[in-house]
């Protein structure tokens, strides 16, 4: 077992993020902020349809793949490709006709076979695919800050990223298809068809927590509050890319006990103790400046980094362990419920307290789950 796999996600998370800022930098200088308006509209619309197609069944694929369950597979690849297209047909209208490139994003993620990568913990190739995307993403931006016809160019930014990097990873699995890296976690078990559903729920949770309540938020706040909310929010979010890249990797790893511990626990712990206690540095590292308002609301949210390691962490003890269904639904149900009303309160400091507070009953929830289920005497989820 490769123990620096989760330094290889959290590189890829990291490249991931700066290769983002450095479009957004380049297009900012060279597109109309209102052209640039519609862009990133399109790009949150379409991010819809990716998250519709992708449907949680990532971390499903990777344990199908492992137990080399090839019909499952096929017909859940059938299912995301069928979703594409019917995303596709649904928000096509709803775009600008300039707009048609993005449309390429949702059957690209429905295709990518980057969950193989995963499945053979081939993690340093997840380096090179989110590399090349990147390169694709930056060449196309500043050819469309320099080009005649850089609207048309504008909306093909993104999508090159997808395409790329779908490309890219097909490329990965099949060149590594022989590589001794796939029998690591190769399994002769099969995972039982009951545990399909709580493991897609307990994964739209995990992807939702971060961002939910800002979804939501009016920008009817004061404009200090939003202003200050929707920075420290960039930051949490970045943290969480990183929990949930490490995350991913001891699921797909199967790690237990202490290893699973020190990668998530321990790294949360330090980022919430510096939060607390250097918010201006953290500010000023990240965004090059820092207000005495941002400092306060950071050290607000600095327990946020350790309650979501802390959920998630409890998300891969239980997910493949059978009976919690309505556990998940439970807590998916109070993560959807809770952020329409979490996001109507009127400021930057309860938004973010009330955050706090939803992320440690979830955990509370679990780890009482966790400690004290019925369902341990029944058979494993692997039959």
């Amino acid at each position: 077992m490769d123990n620096r796999a989760p330094l290889w996600m959290i590189a890829a998370t990291v490249l991931n993020r700066a290769g983002g800022w450095i479009m957004v930098l380049i297009l900012g200088h060279a597109i109309a902020p209102g052209l640039l308006a519609d862009y990133f509209s399109a790009i949150v619309t379409i991010g819809v349809a990716v998250s519709l197609t992708q449907a949680g069944c990532g971390p499903l694929l990777v344990r199908l793949a492992q137990n080399r369950q090839r019909q499952a597979i096929i017909a859940i690849v059938m299912l995301r490709i069928g979703l594409a297209l019917t995303a596709i047909v649904l928000l096509a209208p709803r775009l600008p006709p300039v707009a048609w490139p993005v449309l390429i994003m949702p059957l690209a993620a429905a295709l990518s076979p980057d969950w193989i990568i995963t499945a053979r913990l081939q993690f340093h190739r997840i380096l090179t695919i989110g590399c090349l995307g990147q390169i694709a993403g930056i060449a196309t931006a500043l050819y469309a800050s320099t080009s005649a016809n850089g609207v048309a160019w504008l909306y093909a930014c993104a999508p090159a990223i997808s395409l790329t990097s779908c490309l890219a990873s097909a490329f990965g699995a099949w060149s590594g298809r022989h590589d001794i890296a796939q029998n690591a976690g190769a399994s002769a078990n099969t995972l039982n068809i009951k545990i399909w559903p709580q493991l897609v729920l307990f994964t739209l949770l995990a992807g939702l927590l971060p961002n939910i309540e800002i979804a939501f938020v009016q920008s009817a706040l004061p404009p200090g509050d939003y202003d200050v909310l929707m920075l420290v929010h960039r930051l949490l979010l970045l943290c969480a890319a990183g929990f949930s890249a490490i995350s991913g990797v001891l699921f797909a790893q199967k790690q237990t006990g202490a290893g699973r511990d020190i990668w998530l626990l321990l790294p949360a712990s330090f980022i919430a103790l510096g939060l607390l206690v250097l918010p201006d540095t953290a500010l000023t590292l990240l965004f090059g400046h820092s207000t005495e308002q941002s400092a306060d609301i950071l050290r607000i949210a600095a327990p946020w980094p350790l309650l979501l390691a802390l959920v998630l962490r409890q998300v891969l003890i239980l997910q493949e362990h059978p009976g919690h269904l309505p556990l998940a639904a439970l807590a998916l149900g109070i993560c959807l419920s809770s952020a329409w009303a979490l996001a109507q309160l009127g400021s930057a400091s309860s938004i973010l307290v009330a955050m706090n507070a939803k992320l440690a009953v979830l955990a509370v929830l679990f780890v009482v789950a966790t400690r004290f289920n019925i369902w341990q005497r029944q058979p494993s989820c692997q039959n």
